[in-house]
């Protein structure tokens, strides 16, 4: 009976490492692999989708204003960014998310941008929020007081990982204009369960120091397939590159690999 007990006791650890393994290898199975690539222009702040009665939802944003129309010519939201409540781009989207006929969800943005940085948009039936999936045009410029969005002061590229899954981070690939820096934000895996009351969302700067040089591609990352920043479960990631002080050219790029797990 000794030798049984005494047996069964050794075979434990194993079994429980077998099954681990076993777990770890069925979750690495199941990983989604994605890339996404941004040059100077195509950033993408803010989405707008109105799920309201009209058939049309005109989006516009003046220098200080975000506006709808349901549909053009008949005034519905009117946000003025210029205020201290709505100064950022995450209390933009509160404020529109808080009106049923509305859902907002940050892209390319985080929740401590300024609203400013967005580009000025005319309402027009090409702003339609209405449309499948909503209206995604909400570009960055130096402020809102370029309406052309022809000065770009930085480059983004945001993730939002499928629902149930987190984003690990493998490399990106960053070239800008002007000295400037690689700058990661996210709610880090490590803290998914913290105590200790800190808030952490996609304005927490997690990578803040890696120096891009004027003009020259680099890559920045686990290069080699291996895992760089694993973030927690559904949270949104955003990665920023340049600097808000040397308008970004065609040259510009922001290029990122990851997996969805």
């Amino acid at each position: 009976m000794k030798t049984i007990l005494l047996f069964s006791l050794f075979l434990l650890p194993v079994n429980t490492f077998a099954a681990s393994l076993q777990y770890l290898q069925e979750r690495d199975l199941d990983k989604i692999a994605m890339s996404d690539y941004h040059d100077s222009d195509d950033a993408t702040l803010m989405n707008i989708h109105y799920v309201g009665d009209s058939t049309e939802c005109a989006v516009a944003i003046t220098l200080d204003n975000f506006l709808t129309y349901t549909p053009i010519g008949t005034a519905d939201l009117d946000i003025d960014m210029s205020a201290a409540a709505y100064d950022t781009l995450g209390e933009v989207c509160d404020y529109i998310n808080a009106d049923a006929d509305y859902e907002c969800t940050l892209v390319d943005g985080k929740r401590d941008d300024d609203s400013s940085l967005t580009t000025n948009i005319t309402a027009a039936t090409t702003t339609d929020a209405k449309a499948a999936g909503g209206y995604y045009l909400v570009g960055i410029d130096s402020g809102s007081a370029i309406s052309d969005g022809s000065e770009e002061y930085i480059t983004r590229l945001g993730i939002t990982p499928a629902s149930g899954r987190r984003v690990v981070l493998k490399y990106c690939n960053v070239e800008t204009d002007g000295t400037g820096t690689l700058l990661v934000y996210g709610k880090l895996a490590k803290y998914a369960g913290a105590t200790d009351g800190v808030t952490r969302n996609d304005s927490t700067l997690v990578i803040g120091s890696i120096v891009t040089a004027n003009d020259t591609a680099e890559a920045n990352g686990n290069i080699y397939g291996g895992d760089w920043l694993e973030f927690a479960k559904d949270e949104h990631v955003v990665i920023s590159g340049g600097n808000v002080a040397t308008d970004q050219s065609s040259t510009a790029l922001l290029e990122c690999f990851w997996d969805e797990k």
